[in-house]
């Protein structure tokens, strides 16, 4: 924040500042810290795949790592998707007032 307002940090503006406002400031400069770190460390781990790809891949799935599953988990999830559509859902219908000429 000394940066955007051009201001020291023992300004008595920061203390002036509502809290909540320097809240959700110094989470958005955290915020903006963790993206430019997160961009950093890919950037990286590409240009690293250049030269050693299978060390890019264990960087990667250590982060996020690749799930399997079975054949029969997925015949089940099928299932328990189409049993969902079957089941007719109870619909609560309102009934209109009929308007005859008008309806003043």
């Amino acid at each position: 924040m000394c940066k955007i307002y051009r201001k020291e940090p023992d300004d008595p503006w920061f203390e002036n500042m509502e809290p909540i406002k320097k809240l959700w400031m110094y989470e958005s400069w955290r915020a903006d810290l963790v993206d430019r770190h997160e961009f950093a460390r890919s950037y990286s781990i590409f240009t690293g795949s250049f030269y050693n790809m299978e060390l890019a891949q264990r960087l990667i799935s250590a982060e996020n790592p690749d799930y399997k599953s079975t054949e029969e988990d997925f015949e089940q999830t099928i299932r328990m998707v189409e049993d969902s559509f079957d089941t007719p859902k109870k619909v609560k219908r309102r009934r209109r007032r009929r308007v005859i000429n008008g309806g003043s």
